[in-house]
């Protein structure tokens, strides 16, 4: 029998590619017997759509711009004695509140009086003087030139004593408003006055140490804040329109736009408009310096009718919406629209109240060891998100210019 004889040839052709098929199948047995079945393992899955209904209802649409500033008092101010003496009392310290009149703190007034009495005499002096130059009065002009000086000495000496008995005011430190005090730097035995700044001064033996600080009062019943806007954000708001704030840690408070800047700021890089806020009510727990979040309210229409924006379909200028009856009868009904505001659209025309309507949710369907991601459940008794909870309520104030985006 002859011998077969293997050469490259028939080697190449036929012996490698089956090693290679063998290689395979037993990788794949391997893999399998290694991992097992992944039938279950997470993978992605279309984007799916399923249909509920809801309920065509009164809402409220709003409209906002979102900013951030920080709460300042409207009453913040720096009290400090005009006048020179010793402070005598300090009746103050940081953190304790103070009523409108209160008397913060107060120095010697012995200077002050004798300066006082020196004033009153000049006058009294440079009165009689005035009242000889007038009686000695011949019709010449030396006698007219001494009367008229004499006049102008009284006027003097009337403003001399007008000021010391305004240093006599300054030797009490009063507070002009009701507030909370910041910062207090006097002690009682400090030098003050002209010689110290205007402010207050620690002395010891020869050395005197000046201060530039006196007593704060910050306000706590009226507070502003000032946020920047761009240009078309500026274009949308109103002074008068109504702003909600939030704070970390505080409840909600809310105010109004009262100033809006008509020349911008460029120190953040861009064109900014600062525009002013005030917050109305008597909030608690408000503090200067304190970031806030405001979002100013240029649009807002309450009990107007709205419908899921999902539900609306609009096709070459058309809107429809589909109209369930209570028998599961589907009709296409053409409607009109109004604002739009998050996830709902008003209804101006071709709808009424408790009507429902088919809204298509789409979910994005996915395999995770058996676990699904398609079980969001759309609202369908029409509660959704109303208005901000204004004082008084009533439709807001539009913008400048109306706006097309919330």
């Amino acid at each position: 029998m002859a011998k077969r004889v293997l050469t490259w040839k028939f080697f190449r052709m036929w012996v490698v590619p089956g090693v290679g098929v063998l290689a395979g199948v037993a990788l794949g047995i391997g893999w399998t017997a290694w991992h097992g079945d992944d039938s279950n393992a997470s993978t992605a899955l279309p984007t799916s759509a399923s249909s509920q209904t809801a309920t065509a209802s009164l809402d409220t649409i709003e409209k906002s711009v979102s900013a951030t500033g920080t709460l300042a008092a409207s009453n913040n101010e720096t009290l400090s004695f005009d006048a020179s003496g010793t402070v005598t009392a300090v009746n103050v310290a940081e953190g304790d509140t103070v009523a409108k009149g209160d008397v913060l703190a107060t120095i010697d007034t012995f200077q002050l009086t004798a300066d006082l009495t020196s004033a009153k005499a000049d006058l009294s002096q440079a009165k009689a003087t005035y009242a000889d130059a007038e009686d000695n009065a011949d019709g010449s002009d030396s006698s007219d030139a001494q009367i008229a000086s004499a006049k102008a000495n009284v006027e003097v000496k009337e403003q001399a004593v007008k000021d010391a008995k305004g240093k006599m005011a300054d030797a009490e430190l009063v507070a002009p408003f009701g507030g909370l005090i910041t910062s207090q730097s006097y002690a009682v035995g400090d030098s003050v006055g002209s010689s110290s700044g205007g402010g207050g001064g620690s002395q010891t033996g020869s050395t005197t140490s000046t201060t530039t600080t006196g007593i704060t009062v910050v306000g706590q019943d009226a507070w502003t804040v000032t946020v920047d806007l761009s240009a078309d954000e500026v274009d949308l708001i109103a002074e008068g329109n109504q702003v909600a704030f939030t704070a970390d840690g505080m409840d909600q408070f809310f105010g109004i736009v009262t100033e809006i800047s008509q020349l911008p700021s460029t120190s953040s890089g861009s064109a900014a408009y600062p525009v002013t806020l005030q917050i109305t009510g008597t909030p608690e727990g408000l503090f200067d310096g304190v970031s806030v979040t405001a979002d100013i309210i240029y649009l807002r229409k309450e009990d107007v009718l709205t419908v899921p924006t999902n539900a609306i379909t609009t096709a070459d200028g058309t809107s429809t919406v589909t109209v369930v009856t209570d028998d599961g009868t589907e009709e296409a009904r053409t409607v009109t629209l109004g604002e739009s505001s998050g996830s709902a659209t008003e209804i101006t025309d071709g709808l009424t109240e408790g009507e429902d309507v088919k809204v298509t949710v789409f979910a994005q369907g996915n395999s995770d060891l058996g676990n699904t991601n398609g079980d969001f459940e759309f609202p369908t008794d029409g509660q959704f998100p109303g208005g901000g909870q204004f004082p008084g309520g009533g439709q807001n104030g539009q913008g400048r210019q109306q706006g097309s985006n919330g």
